[in-house]
């Protein structure tokens, strides 16, 4: 679906459409990877310079963008994911987590609407995860790019503005974070885990405490059991 969406792949039957442009118009590529970037689960596979800068402003140049407006594209996408003390560096001696915040900013120097991230923390330790959830939510929060985050991590989803439950390629539900997570059994049927948190208060209710359903946060539980 990601690759749907910035016409890597191309629909057989139906159709995608990207602000209003149809992914089969092969002239229309450009305008749509430029509305909508993509940052891979694997951060090794999206980056391609030797030097963290030069990696960054890989997609202005391939835009055709001069010289002057790249460099200041490259300075500020760096300073969007806390990378900026870095822009000298080899990503090869990076942390994960510092990998896909400059894979994020590669992305951020093109001036995107849209950021589709597929898994992004799947290869990350936990201080990773936490490192590229952050910048995505300030991305999102601060900075108002529509992020479409694909994601098997149920606490990843708790901030959404909006949860799209799929399978098999059919969407089978779609609400509110709490609306989902409350439904702790459906999920389940479909092999997904739900927050812990909201697991513990399933738990609990079945036997026989009376608190809410749908209890999302830690902080959530305290004032639930200790009203």
């Amino acid at each position: 679906m990601a690759k749907h969406i910035n016409a890597i792949n191309i629909p057989e039957k139906g159709a995608v459409w990207v602000k209003g442009i149809d992914t089969r118009d092969e002239s229309r590529v450009w305008d749509i990877r430029q509305t909508a970037g993509m940052v891979f689960q694997n951060p090794d596979n999206q980056l391609v310079a030797t030097i963290v800068e030069e990696d960054v402003a890989f997609g202005p140049e391939n835009l055709g963008i001069p010289p002057n407006k790249i460099r200041k594209r490259v300075d500020e996408a760096l300073k969007k994911v806390r990378m900026e003390d870095f822009a000298e560096s080899a990503p090869h001696f990076l942390s994960g987590g510092q990998k896909q915040r400059v894979a994020i900013a590669g992305i951020i120097a093109m001036r995107p609407e849209i950021i589709i991230l597929d898994e992004p923390t799947a290869m990350l330790d936990p201080a990773g995860r936490q490192e590229v959830m952050d910048t995505i939510n300030y991305l999102n929060k601060e900075e108002g790019i529509t992020i479409i985050h694909i994601t098997h991590y149920m606490e990843e989803a708790i901030n959404a503005d909006r949860v799209i439950v799929m399978e098999a390629g059919k969407i089978v539900m779609e609400g509110k974070p709490r609306e989902i997570f409350a439904k702790v059994e459906e999920l389940k049927a479909l092999g997904l885990d739900v927050p812990q948190i909201t697991e513990l208060a399933y738990e609990l209710r079945k036997e026989g405490l009376d608190i809410p359903a749908d209890i999302l946060t830690a902080e959530e539980m305290v004032k639930a059991l200790c009203p």
